[in-house]
């Protein structure tokens, strides 16, 4: 069955377009010379800069009226993620929050949130997930990549990009191989992330939807979940580690562990998704770069580590002040949210040379697109060792190159940037 024309999926890329839809508002051309403009004359600006362009933003999802601020240059960004004592992380749970009993670890602060971390983080330490590379993460590539090869061509969104990231975590996550299931969750996933918005019209429609998505995605993972504490087998997936661990000396019960799984679904693909496909188009635009990755791959971390600081695709993370505050002269008084624009602080040549050159060579420095402090994003090892097998895989198809009888593909979007299709070509 050629994948595109499955349902499920079909479905999963109607989602995948509206949320793209929602956070691209009313801008329709490159932010980042705006962006630029802003770190140079407003490093701190009044007003939230996603507002601005009629973009949900994390700092005031639910429309509380909430005085926001927007900060963009990379020293200052960097300070507020590291100070999570000044700097809190609770307005996260605005919006689609409520979609998932406010149980949100992004959301969390202090001793709650370092309680659940340092439970669920040695699930997600990069040498567990690389023991999964070969067993786990490139045969649920593989299967989607293998049926493309004969044809050559494909829209690398909804056939490649979109489903593979989506097989892989819910793989890790110790889900059953059951392909529609997986579609459907991940469909659910998304319109939970497309619940917030602007417009009180389209957020009548939106909420209302993101709220029975929350609760439908409760009611199918929770019989998976107790399927597998009837049937155990062992630890090695996340919901196996979730039953095995202690939690101040008890257990985790079913509910509990399938409110941590639809924590972790919103997320765990989407936005790997579209970092993969930003990647190979930003790669197929310069192409003695993609050939020299291609004949280098061990040059493929540090292109995806680049190619995430030059267009990432969570480009604005928010905390709030717990109390008054200073960044580079200016007061952010106590209750004030700050968008903190990643991406202009990833492009800020104060940090970086050439900011805005795709440079393999860059010296080495934190990239800010998995955030960074105390609330670093915890899947990042897996979604780094999925994209590097994926992109050593893609780079594998002769001459690959995009396919002129299309538009070439245009990424999209102040937040979850990404592009609607991209369509490619090789010798097959």
């Amino acid at each position: 069955m050629d994948i595109a024309r499955d349902e499920h999926l079909e479905q999963m890329n109607r989602d995948f377009l509206a949320v793209s839809d929602t956070y691209t508002g009313t801008l329709t051309k490159d932010p980042f010379p705006i962006l630029a403009e802003l770190r140079e004359t407003e490093p701190v600006m009044q007003g939230d800069v996603l507002a601005k362009f009629h973009v949900p933003s994390q700092a005031d999802y639910a429309n509380s009226g909430r005085p926001v601020m927007t900060v963009l240059r990379y020293d200052d960004v960097l300070a507020i993620l590291r100070d999570a004592e000044n700097w809190k992380s609770s307005l996260m749970a605005d919006g689609f929050g409520a979609a998932v009993d406010n149980l949100l670890l992004t959301a969390m602060d202090d001793a709650e949130h370092k309680k659940y971390r340092s439970l669920l983080q040695p699930a997600f330490l990069m040498p567990v997930i690389k023991r999964m590379t070969d067993t786990v993460i490139k045969p649920n590539i593989e299967v989607l990549l293998e049926p493309l090869r004969a044809r050559g061509k494909a829209d690398l969104v909804p056939e490649f990009s979109l489903p593979f990231p989506v097989r892989v975590v819910y793989a890790v996550l110790g889900f059953p191989a059951d392909s529609d299931t997986v579609m459907k969750l991940a469909s659910w996933a998304l319109r939970i992330l497309g619940g917030p918005q602007i417009d009180p019209a389209k957020a009548a429609v939106t909420y209302p939807a993101a709220m029975d998505a929350g609760q439908r995605l409760f009611e199918h993972v929770l019989p998976i979940v107790r399927a597998r504490r009837e049937t155990p087998t062992g630890h090695e997936d996340l919901i196996g580690f979730m039953q095995t661990v202690d939690v101040d000396g008890k257990r985790f019960t079913d509910e509990e562990i399938t409110h941590l799984v639809r924590m972790l679904l919103l997320a765990a693909a989407e936005t790997t998704s579209r970092t993969f496909s930003n990647m190979i188009i930003m790669l197929l635009e310069r192409p003695d770069v993609l050939d020299k990755v291609r004949s280098d791959r061990k040059l493929i971390p540090r292109a995806l580590t680049e190619t995430m600081r030059l267009d990432p695709v969570a480009g604005n993370l928010a905390r709030i002040a717990a109390k008054d505050m200073e960044v580079r002269g200016t007061v952010i008084p106590k209750g004030t949210a700050v968008t903190l624009s990643i991406s202009a602080a990833n492009r800020d040549p104060e940090a970086y040379e050439r900011p805005d050159e795709l440079w393999l060579e860059r010296p080495l420095r934190p990239v800010l697109s998995f955030g960074f402090g105390p609330h670093i994003c915890m899947g990042m090892h897996i979604a780094r060792i999925e994209m590097e097998a994926a992109l050593d895989m893609v780079l594998d198809l002769p001459n690959l190159r995009f396919d002129p009888a299309y538009p070439q593909p245009a990424i999209r979007g102040l937040q979850l940037r990404g592009p609607d299709a991209l369509h490619v070509l090789w010798d097959a």
